[in-house]
């Protein structure tokens, strides 16, 4: 299933992993690009699908930075 809209969601930004809210999400589907307002420093960020953590592959969901 696809995040979608005040989803939180966990994500990959370089090796580190953060968790936070989606704000906006542009071209839904497989190239979908993401805006989302990190939830410890509350900074908006965006990311490619590729960045999300798939939960269904067996990724841990717990930030490292």
């Amino acid at each position: 299933m696809t995040p979608g809209e005040n989803d939180e969601v966990t994500y990959r930004d370089g090796r580190d992993r953060h968790r936070g809210r989606i704000e906006e999400v542009r071209d839904p589907g497989p190239h979908a690009v993401y805006r989302i307002r990190n939830e410890r420093t509350n900074e908006v960020q965006v990311i490619t699908q590729d960045q999300l953590d798939d939960q269904a592959e067996g990724r841990p969901d717990a930030p490292t930075g």
